[in-house]
C-alpha cells in the first residue's frame, strides 16, 4: 500500500517535472525574439519620427529664408505653424528615444536571462537523462532480484521433494 503511494506520488512529480521542463524551454525559445521584436519595433518608430523632425526642421529654415526676403504675413503665420509642429514633433521624438531606450534596456536585461533558461534546460536535460538511467537500473536490480527469489524458491523445493 505505501509502495504504491510512494509510486503515485513519483509518477507525479515526474510529471510536473517534465512540465515545468517544457515551460523553461517554451519561455527561453520566445523570451529573446519578443524583446528583439520590441526593441526593432520601438527604434523604427524612433526614426520615423526623426525623420519626420528633420524634414520639419528643414522646412522651417527655408520658410524663414523667404520670409526674410518677402516678410509676407502669410508666410509669417506659416513659419509659426512649421515651428508648432516642429515642437510636437521635437516631443514626440523625445519620447519615442525614450521608448527605444527602455526596450533596448529590456533587450540587454534579457540576453542573460536567456543564458540562464539555457543553462536551466540543458540542466533539466541532463537531470531527465539521469533519471531515465537510474530508473532502468533500478528495473534490471528488480528482475535479477525476482529471478534470484524464484530460484532459491525452486531450489528448497528441490530440497524438500528430494527429503
Amino acid at each position: 500500500m505505501v509502495n504504491k503511494k510512494a509510486r503515485l506520488l513519483l509518477e507525479e512529480l515526474e510529471e510536473q517535472f517534465h512540465g515545468v521542463q517544457q515551460k523553461i524551454m517554451k519561455s527561453r525559445d520566445s523570451y529573446l525574439a519578443n524583446h528583439k521584436k520590441d526593441y526593432e519595433k520601438a527604434k523604427a518608430g524612433y526614426q520615423r519620427t526623426k525623420k519626420q523632425f528633420d524634414n520639419a526642421r528643414i522646412r522651417i529654415t527655408k520658410e524663414a529664408g523667404k520670409l526674410r526676403k518677402s516678410g509676407a504675413k502669410t508666410q509669417e503665420n506659416q513659419v509659426k505653424k512649421a515651428k508648432a509642429a516642429v515642437a510636437v514633433l521635437g516631443s514626440a521624438l523625445k519620447e519615442a528615444r525614450q521608448i527605444m531606450n527602455t526596450a533596448q534596456d529590456k533587450l540587454n536585461t534579457a540576453r542573460p536571462f536567456e543564458k540562464k533558461l539555457a543553462a536551466r534546460a540543458k540542466a533539466l536535460a541532463a537531470f531527465e537523462k539521469e533519471w531515465e538511467k537510474k530508473q532502468e537500473t533500478e528495473a534490471k536490480a528488480r528482475i535479477e532480484r525476482s529471478k534470484k527469489r524464484k530460484s532459491t524458491a525452486l531450489k528448497k523445493k528441490a530440497v524438500v521433494k528430494s527429503d
